[in-house]
């Protein structure tokens, strides 16, 4: 199938996994990935799918683009085009992923990001450590200041997931930032924000 390159398969993966929070190699936790999937996209993915795409049990039948776009939407892309448009032909480098951020690897806690997407939304959110956020600062979204939330992965310039958000003490449910032009950060590291209070 067209755009159904190695490479591309490959970064969907890596991407699904950030999201998760953890790699995929058991029949468990490809159970808890579709759960996940279905939970956050409101569409389904089998546990068979999921093992094949990851190789977990030999097929030849290629993935169709509804698993593609459904493993995208999961994994913080607008569809499965919008990751192989990131892909140059010529050389077939891969810089989907240049402009993210692999949350529990390069933050710590008390560091800041800010979050910006259209139109005019801004919001401020502090990291807590283990995927774990609270927000600080909202202006024109429907995040309110002590809302916090899971997220693993951002990627610049695509929707952002937010997994377990907790919003004015409900139940923990999934929310989406910047469906239709995504959503830019900038990381405001703990001592970066003592700077600024000073």
């Amino acid at each position: 199938m067209a755009g159904n390159g190695k490479d591309v398969i490959v970064t969907l993966r890596r991407a699904v996994e950030h999201r998760l929070g953890h790699g995929v190699s058991s029949p468990n936790q490809f159970k808890e990935l579709g759960t996940e999937i279905e939970r956050c996209t409101g569409r389904s993915v089998s546990v068979s799918t999921l093992m094949r795409l990851w190789g977990y049990v030999n097929s030849d039948v290629n993935p169709n683009v509804t698993t593609l776009d459904t493993l995208a939407a999961y994994a913080g892309f607008r569809d499965y085009a919008s990751i192989t448009t990131g892909f140059d032909d010529e050389n077939g480098s891969d810089d989907v992923m240049t402009g993210h951020i692999n949350v529990d690897e390069e933050l710590k806690a008390r560091d800041h990001v800010m979050l910006r997407w259209q139109p005019g939304r801004e919001c401020l959110v502090r990291y807590m450590g283990g995927g774990q956020w609270v927000v600080e600062r909202s202006e024109r979204t429907k995040l309110v200041v002590g809302d916090t939330f899971t997220c693993h992965l951002m990627v610049q310039g695509h929707p952002l997931y937010l997994d377990n958000l907790v919003h004015c003490s409900q139940d923990p449910r999934c929310y989406v930032c910047g469906t239709n032009h995504g959503v830019h950060y900038e990381v405001i590291k703990a001592d970066e924000v003592c700077d600024t209070q000073d």
